[in-house]
């Protein structure tokens, strides 16, 4: 995890494209916490960024969830979201929670 802010833009916006919700992620932080774990994003819809945070529910400090897993669960929620004003549904959810099941949610 130690790439820049432009690397983690470029990263999220490749995803955005590819992804069947419009929206791409980008892991740009892991830490533990408090007994738990959670994760710094860039999210976008192509045209604008934004940073979320997704906290593991009953994951523990150190969890075997890849940054992909996050980047994807988060996709994912997005695309059971409204099409107009997806992002901001999303924004609007943050912090995310994501399960031992890697299951992303509000």
């Amino acid at each position: 995890m130690a790439g820049t802010a432009e690397e983690y833009r470029e990263r999220a916006q490749l995803r955005a494209r590819k992804s069947a919700s419009g929206i791409g992620a980008a892991v740009t932080r892991s830490e533990s916490e408090g007994g738990g774990h959670a994760w710094q994003c860039i999210v976008t819809d192509g045209r604008q960024w934004h940073y979320l945070r997704v906290i593991g529910t009953g994951v523990g400090p150190f969890p075997d969830i890849y940054p992909e897993g996050i980047e994807r669960g988060i996709e994912q929620l997005a695309g059971t979201l409204p099409i107009e004003g997806r992002l901001q549904y999303l924004l609007d959810m943050n912090p995310l929670h994501m399960d031992v099941d890697g299951n992303v949610g509000d």
